[in-house]
């Protein structure tokens, strides 16, 4: 009877042991995993996101948050004199998409400038180094209905987080003196995209008052 009972008290102590190292066993799993699945989201938010894009169900592309437009100037505020005319947007890193292209249209007044569109340039920041001028893919919008008009497409979208300044020629500046406005609309790359306005730029030229 007392060798059974040694046996006994020694297959439960087996046992026991057994459980103890099956148990510590899947505790370490059950804590491999917990660390696991924390490391992950950590990880991923390291990463910049995959998709930063923004288009509509009609897959026209937009702005999330437009650029804008924080300067405007003319070279010369001389009446009558050639001139040019210099709009500097910023595009917000969260923009969701690059800047495509410009449009500048002069507000009604008692003249009319036209633009020297052949002579119109694009570049980094807001002064025109030999380094920082952009390359235009096309430059229109001056016709006979619209001669105050003038749209800028870049051969390179510029990228979010940037400065750009569109410099456009003007023939002259007006004989009449006074503030001019001129609207500024930004496109997004992609097709199709959405203009948004930006609102008006104000130079002020010296002359003639009307």
């Amino acid at each position: 009877m007392a060798t059974l009972a040694v046996s006994a008290t020694q297959c439960a102590a087996t046992v026991s042991l057994q459980s103890v190292v099956h148990a510590s066993t899947k505790y370490e799993l059950i804590t491999q995993q917990v660390e696991t699945q924390t490391a992950q989201p950590q990880t991923s938010q390291l990463e910049p996101p995959v998709e930063t894009i923004s288009i509509n169900q009609a897959g026209q592309s937009f702005f999330s948050h437009p650029p804008q437009l924080i300067r405007s100037m003319a070279t010369q505020a001389g009446a009558y004199t050639p001139s040019t005319y210099e709009f500097t947007l910023t595009v917000p890193k969260d923009a969701g998409q690059p800047l495509k292209a410009v449009k500048v249209v002069q507000a009604q007044n008692v003249e009319t400038i036209k633009f020297d569109v052949g002579r119109s340039k694009a570049f980094v920041g807001d002064r025109l180094t030999a380094s920082s001028e952009i390359r235009l893919a096309s430059v229109g919008g001056e016709k006979p209905a619209n001669p105050g008009e003038v749209t800028i497409v870049f051969d390179q979208p510029v990228q979010p987080g940037s400065t750009v300044t569109v410099a456009l020629a003007a023939q002259r500046n007006p004989n009449w003196g006074g503030v001019y406005l001129f609207g500024v609309t930004a496109y997004p790359a992609g097709e199709n995209g959405l203009g948004q306005f930006l609102g008006y730029g104000r130079i002020n030229f010296y002359g003639n008052s009307n």
